[in-house]
């Protein structure tokens, strides 16, 4: 019998705990992806007339997938709130305000991407609440940093849709069986390649990169021989780097002075995944998990791949 997300269950100390959250991502996933399949044909592509709480033009795509999350989360039964990118505050689940967790999403990671059929993805990490549950799930619940992080994952949006997630006892990936209609482990114990690979980065703004990054980049493509891949949604280009070795990175630039990805939705769940995976993920002269988050969507440079890559490129 095909191994289902049922195996998340047994997967550490977490395992039972995160299964029916877990779960719940993958139904809005299968949702998401009929959706997109669909959206040429119901006018759902194309800007949504506003904009998310970074000033960025938001896809009618963006808030059909952050509807659709937020309403499995729901209905789990035990998440008492989500974190969403697209949404300025903290949303409450009203009715489940006592559950345990929280969950920090960014629902359609490479929405500009969609007007060309491009990949896109889900982002997302689970938290345990630190106010009693008695009270309401407030912001603060969600600073916790990538230490405190007890699942996360993404979901890819390719040519099938797949989910990747860890429990903090290694990383795993459930690819959508059409025929049987659910997940189904299609890459145990994913472990990053330690050499070889690609490097992915909008290399057309380097002159713009802060901190000497350029020089960097030179440098350790000279040393390591790396070529570069690049798709623009840090989900497509991730898993890529993933499961073939190398580094994702997105430095701090001229206008992005503290970085361009947010630190709870894309660097922390992306970081998690990528230390469990055998990799670094490190941010300015830290690790991407070390960093105590003070806002709900600040952002950070990030810098993903083997720790051979990596240190060849902050060396």
């Amino acid at each position: 019998m095909p191994t289902t997300l049922n195996n998340i269950a047994k997967q550490g100390a977490n395992g039972a705990a995160m299964m029916p959250v877990i779960q719940g991502v993958g139904r809005a996933a299968i949702e998401i992806a009929a959706v997109l399949r669909g959206a040429v044909f119901r006018g759902a592509l194309g800007g949504a007339g506003s904009e998310n709480v970074q000033g960025e033009q938001q896809q009618m795509l963006d808030v059909l997938s952050d509807e659709i999350f937020l309403d499995e989360m729901r209905s789990t039964g035990f998440v008492c709130a989500v974190g969403s990118e697209e949404q300025e505050e903290l949303l409450v689940i009203e009715e489940y305000s006592h559950a345990d967790y929280l969950v920090l999403v960014d629902p359609l990671d490479g929405s500009s991407n969609l007007d060309v059929d491009g990949p896109v993805g889900t982002i997302f990490s689970v938290v345990k609440r630190k106010t009693p549950n008695s009270d309401t799930p407030h912001v603060s619940d969600t600073l916790q940093s990538g230490k405190e992080v007890i699942a996360a994952g993404y979901v890819l949006y390719g040519p099938s849709l797949m989910m990747v997630c860890s429990v903090g006892d290694g990383v795993h990936g459930y690819t959508f069986n059409p025929g049987s209609a659910r997940f189904e482990l299609s890459h145990g114990d994913i472990r990053i390649p330690e050499t070889g690979g690609y490097y992915s980065v909008n290399e057309s703004n380097k002159d713009k990169w802060l901190d000497g990054m350029g020089d960097h980049l030179d440098r350790m493509k000279a040393d390591t021989g790396l070529g570069m891949r690049y798709v623009g949604a840090m989900v497509a280009d991730m898993h890529r780097t993933l499961l073939k070795g190398g580094v994702f990175l997105y430095p701090a630039d001229e206008k992005n002075t503290t970085g361009k990805l947010r630190l709870l939705y894309e660097a922390i769940p992306m970081g998690f995944i990528m230390e469990q995976a055998g990799g670094k993920a490190m941010s300015s002269g830290i690790a991407v998990l070390d960093i105590e988050p003070e806002a709900l969507h600040q952002r950070v440079p990030v810098y993903l791949g083997s720790h051979t890559n990596v240190d060849s490129l902050l060396g």
